[in-house]
């Protein structure tokens, strides 16, 4: 068997490594992720905050609805005590016991806005707290699928690779050396099969003396186009 014949093989281990490579990627990204959980974790911690401001809103507000209706009882009760009877000081009285009434009544409209408010909020809560023991629950089988998987996958390329450095000590270092460049440089694939005077990487046709020497078969040529080794399949 040729040199680049040999390295032709060994770029077939090579290539299948690159797969397992990828998804062993994949799957280690994902067992990181947990993609689905944070994102209802998340939405159930802003729903959470929200709740917790708008409760404090009403609190705050619901004590000022309280302050105000204190005044509001003082001012009635002078304003109808006979002890005022300046007509100007009385007109002043009935301004501001209406203007406080006003915002009593706006107070109000408020609180129960935010009353609402905090009770949908309440029951989003409690969705997605659900939804969150769901996903946690799915989220653990997915876990272990993924890291039954994980294991197989590790296994299988660890196999792999014994079977590839076997494979590779029969090769000249110095073409494994060349081959290596070129694997890192040509996205993976340094040896490319000529198939009807084709390139099969590049796909461009090769000038016929550069055939010629593939055929011949007595040394490593590079592809005039791509600059990879040819192999005649």
């Amino acid at each position: 068997m040729t040199s680049v014949k040999l390295l032709f093989s060994l770029q077939e281990f090579d290539l299948q490594l690159d797969v397992l490579d990828g998804r062993i990627t994949e799957v280690e990204l994902e067992l990181n992720a947990r993609a689905k959980v944070e994102e209802v974790e998340n939405s159930l911690d802003e729903q959470v905050a929200l709740l917790n401001e708008i409760q404090t809103t009403h609190k705050t507000q619901q004590i000022e609805a309280e302050d105000l209706k204190e005044r509001s009882t003082v001012l009635e009760a002078q304003l109808y005590s006979g002890e005022i009877t300046n007509p100007r000081d009385l007109s002043s009285l009935e301004l501001e016991t209406g203007n406080v009434k006003a915002q009593i009544d706006q107070k109000e409209i408020s609180l129960l806005e935010l009353a609402v408010r905090a009770d949908d909020l309440r029951k989003s809560v409690g969705d997605l707290e659900e939804q969150l023991e769901t996903s946690k629950a799915e989220w653990e089988v997915r876990k272990s699928e993924l890291t039954t998987q994980a294991k197989s996958l590790s296994a299988e390329k660890d196999e792999l690779n014994t079977r590839r450095n076997e494979f590779a000590a029969n090769i000249d270092q110095s073409e494994m050396g060349h081959y290596e460049h070129l694997r890192q440089s040509k996205g993976g694939t340094a040896v490319a099969k000529v198939e009807r005077g084709l390139c099969q990487a590049c796909r461009l046709s090769l000038p016929t003396q550069h055939l010629q020497r593939v055929k011949s078969g007595k040394q490593t040529v590079l592809c005039s186009s791509c600059g990879r080794m040819l192999f005649l399949g």
